[in-house]
């Protein structure tokens, strides 16, 4: 097993120093066997590794290649709203939206619950991934209470919601509560996200609210731990506790009660 790490660790750093730049192809198993003095068992267990973590992909006849979208990196602060355009764009990098679908459904019991709506409540329910220079890193279900004016044609809601909301309620978006969990990608997101199944993604389940308080969407983003970033500012607490919330991330909410961090969150919208 430590092989496997050591191997894994130094094929690692030599894509991210670009020895093995993007779209090339890692050399086989028996040349890498021969360099590290290991067996080709060793050497398929450290590919599989950096294959599950996104930073390769192997083509059956072919070989294994280093995935082009291995150097995008884009960091978020997890102190205030800001939308994922916003981030993508500090980084360097033009965001985009890929797979948006828009549709109007009964609300499950949990976003009832975190939106504090009444049984047989319909919400807003937008779908979309978010992009880097092309590249996959956010796959989001929001839930959005419906209220007069709230669109539903997809159009809207290519690029931020947070500016969305903000014009149909008249305030803006200013905090929200968020659990984040470490977990592995199922097939769905693991196919929008383009990362092999069972890739380890960090997945944020979040209630946004307005100025004045009221809960107006809930929201699950799955996103890819090879090229997002997240970062928390620490200081004095501030009164702040742990409280009970009846918001489960997951790809579909459920009414399971979990820990989540009172206080303001980035916004992945």
């Amino acid at each position: 097993m430590l092989r496997v790490q050591s191997v894994a660790q130094e094929l690692e750093r030599r894509i991210v120093n670009g020895i093995y730049a993007a779209g090339e192809r890692v050399p086989t198993e028996p040349q890498l066997a021969a360099e590290f003095s290991v067996s080709r068992t060793t050497v398929r267990g450290a590919v599989a590794d950096l294959q599950a973590r996104g930073l390769v992909s192997r083509e059956q006849g072919r070989g294994t290649f280093v995935r082009s979208t291995g150097r995008v990196s884009v960091s978020m602060i997890l102190e205030t709203n800001l939308s994922v355009s916003e981030v993508i764009r500090a980084s360097g990098r033009e965001p985009g939206t890929t797979g948006l679908s828009v549709q109007r459904k009964l609300a499950p019991a949990a976003v009832l619950a975190a939106l504090r709506l009444p049984e047989g409540s319909k919400c807003v329910v937008v779908r979309r991934t978010r992009t880097a220079d092309g590249v996959p890193i956010a796959d989001s279900v929001d839930h959005l209470a419906v209220v007069r004016g709230l669109p539903l044609t997809p159009a809207a809601y290519e690029n931020s919601i947070y500016e969305l909301l903000e014009a149909t309620h008249n305030q803006p978006v200013s905090s929200g509560t968020a659990r984040i969990e470490a977990l592995a990608a199922p097939l769905a997101s693991a196919k929008r996200l383009d990362v092999p199944e069972g890739t380890p993604i960090l997945v944020l389940s979040q209630v946004h609210e307005l100025v004045d308080g009221s809960p107006v969407m809930y929201s699950i983003v799955s996103l890819r731990s090879d090229v997002m970033n997240l970062y928390v500012h620490r200081g004095p607490t501030g009164g702040q506790t742990l409280h009970e919330s009846t918001s489960s991330a997951s790809s579909e909410p459920d009414d399971s009660k979990v820990l989540t961090a009172a206080g303001r969150v980035a916004g992945q919208k």
